[in-house]
């Protein structure tokens, strides 16, 4: 195993109580999303090996020195990567007939959706984006373009696309990333980060009960959870919003 199944491994154990909190990481959240939060955060202050490392001794494992020694970033996205086309592969060959053959599921998506689709399968991925979009750090954003898309993908262009997405989009989503980005604003600044967090995460629960609270969506027919599926959760607004909560800034021309 690489070092990187070893944190997926340890990461979901951890999570689901299976595996004693090792050394260095302390929780206190009970619920699913909060709790899985509150380990990234701590993850990501004390990095992936060493994460890795206490896990390891809590468990009773040993891991080779090896593969500390070969961690790289680049073996964590190439890993995702796969993970992300087996996924794929997987509900493709689910709903195809026997005699057709699987579609691409990425065709018809822009580049930048593909690259995001792979960075939004792990948190540490996420935070990696956010560590390199805030220091703008443009020769690791284009390694992670390369391994996630193999493409050379333009930072400025990224950030402005993503940035901006909804000027190019149909009514309904527009309508839907400006009153859901209110909303999640406003969850930040009052402090209600357990709520954002099961919203961005698309607990259908949390929607229906905040929509019967929140002014921005109480006198909007249209706002069900379809409508939020389509609008927002679907088309990369909650990654938007984490990495803009998180310090990213988006332009608003192309440089």
């Amino acid at each position: 195993m690489t070092l990187f199944e070893y944190y997926i491994d340890y990461m979901t154990r951890v999570c689901e109580g299976a595996l004693p909190t090792p050394a260095g990481i302390a929780l206190t959240e009970t619920g699913e999303m909060r709790r899985a939060m509150e380990l990234q955060q701590q993850i990501s202050a004390m990095g992936i090996p060493a994460f890795v490392k206490a896990c390891a001794a809590a468990a009773g494992d040993e891991i080779p020195q090896e593969a500390y020694d070969t961690f790289s970033m680049e073996d964590m996205l190439s890993a995702a990567h796969a993970l992300a086309n087996q996924a794929q592969q997987e509900n493709a060959a689910t709903e195809e007939k026997p005699e057709e053959k699987a579609p691409d599921p990425d065709a018809g998506k822009h580049a930048f959706e593909v690259f995001l689709d792979c960075i939004a399968l792990d948190d540490g991925l996420v935070q990696y984006l956010i560590e390199v979009l805030k220091k703008k750090d443009w020769q690791e954003f284009y390694k992670l373009s390369r391994i996630t898309t193999k493409l050379d993908l333009d930072p400025n262009e990224f950030l402005y696309w993503l940035g901006n997405k909804e000027q190019y989009a149909p009514e309904a989503e527009q309508v839907c990333a400006a009153v859901m980005d209110a909303c999640c604003l406003r969850l930040a600044e009052e402090k209600r980060l357990d709520v954002l967090a099961a919203l961005l995460s698309g607990d259908q629960n949390t929607f229906e009960l905040f929509r019967c609270e929140a002014p921005e969506l109480m006198h909007l027919p249209d706002a069900t959870f379809q409508w939020y599926c389509e609008n927002y959760l679907d088309r990369d607004y909650p990654l938007r919003t984490i990495l803009r909560l998180n310090g990213v800034e988006f332009p608003e021309t192309l440089r």
